[in-house]
């Protein structure tokens, strides 16, 4: 790329990889030199990329929002607001967290590189560039990106795929995983509460329930976790100590994350890092979520809703998991006696089954109506 009457120039020609392009991704591309975006997106345009265009930053981060872009490109120096402060809002937005994201910037000192790395950028591109750079660059990190975006804990083999992605990422060799699965009956105890946090955990096949026991001795079951899923990263992230007791629901096979390897994946890599920053931030929704029904919804409503949770995270395992009315009170966040009236209402209104343990729904969008979802 060359200089000529002030405006940088790019090639005419663009360099196209392989012979199709099936996947057309979208890049968003934040430049507010007019010549340099159009001649950019030209070149992205003729690779096969979808390009939409922002002329400053704070248009970027709106278009970022609306379009939800594959790839962002975008300037460092740019008035009002700069790429950093770009990089800054995305970045905040679990929305837009996750999107690659490449710098391009005039400054070509390591000090410069550093910062716009240490900030979150997955890349950073020095003015003048070539277009097979610019093309190799956009290739390699939308790689990368696919390989992250994999949504890790949807079934027994996404622990290996985990580990080979971040072993291929970090250029950590052979990880080790610890000792091997180990098998735990019903009832057993994985962890309990106040417990050091020394592992995070995966479930082989089985499932396990995280509870936590208010002043009365009353058990509040905060998470049900199956097969293909990790718990106690939340405490191994955030402190020294599990904050609640895990318990096997169902016989299971579990694999212990030793606390040094897991932080170590974590702190060398962004993008699975990012994982869990999305598996945290489900959990705090669904929290508040909780939280919100048992400070309004009476405890039918608490009952209803709890039983279509069920229904629909477990809708691959069908009358999975048997749980006793104890634990079932324990989702709910009641007193057995009160869920056993609410069941009884239920089964005379003719919504749900009962047999033994298992709780069938036979009319689910009268429920809906009722729970209000």
């Amino acid at each position: 790329m060359r200089r000529q009457d002030n405006s940088p120039r790019l090639p005419a020609l663009a360099y196209v990889w392989g012979n199709q392009i099936c996947d057309v991704k979208k890049i968003l591309l934040i430049e507010d030199n007019a010549f340099l975006r159009r001649t950019t997106a030209d070149i992205l345009e003729l690779s096969g990329y979808q390009v939409v265009q922002a002329c400053d930053g704070k248009e970027g981060v709106d278009m970022a929002n609306s379009e939800l872009p594959d790839m962002i490109v975008c300037d460092v120096e740019m008035p009002e607001l700069d790429g950093y402060g770009v990089l800054h809002y995305l970045s905040s937005n679990p929305r837009t967290a996750r999107i690659p994201f490449i710098f391009l910037t005039s400054r070509d000192g390591a000090g410069e590189v550093r910062r716009g790395m240490s900030s979150g950028a997955d890349d950073y591109l020095v003015k003048p560039f070539s277009e097979q750079d610019l093309l190799a660059t956009i290739k390699v990190r939308l790689r990368k990106s696919a390989i992250t975006q994999r949504e890790y804990g949807q079934a027994p083999t996404r622990l290996k795929e985990f580990i080979e992605d971040a072993s291929q990422q970090t250029g950590i060799p052979g990880i080790e995983l610890g000792d091997k699965p180990k098998s735990y009956d019903a009832k057993r105890m994985v962890y309990t509460e106040g417990d050091q946090a020394l592992y995070v955990y995966y479930v082989i096949s089985g499932i396990v329930k995280v509870l936590r026991t208010d002043s009365y001795g009353k058990e509040l079951i905060v998470e049900l976790v199956k097969s293909g899923e990790f718990f106690g990263y939340n405490e191994v992230l955030g402190g020294d100590e599990y904050g609640a007791t895990a318990e096997v629901l169902e016989e299971a096979e579990i694999h212990a994350i030793p606390r040094q390897v897991f932080l170590d994946l974590m702190h060398r890599n962004r993008d699975v890092s990012m994982r869990f920053v999305r598996m945290l931030a489900g959990e705090v929704e669904q929290n508040q979520e909780r939280l919100l029904a048992l400070a309004y919804a009476s405890v039918r409503e608490r009952t209803a809703i709890a039983l279509l949770e069920l229904h629909e995270r477990f809708a691959d395992n069908p009358g999975s998991p048997e749980m006793s009315r104890e634990d079932l009170a324990g989702v709910v966040g009641t007193a057995k006696e009160s869920l056993i009236r609410a069941l009884s209402d239920f089964k005379s209104d003719g919504w749900v089954e009962l047999d033994g343990r298992a709780v069938r729904i036979l009319d689910e969008s009268a429920l809906r109506q009722f729970a209000g979802k």
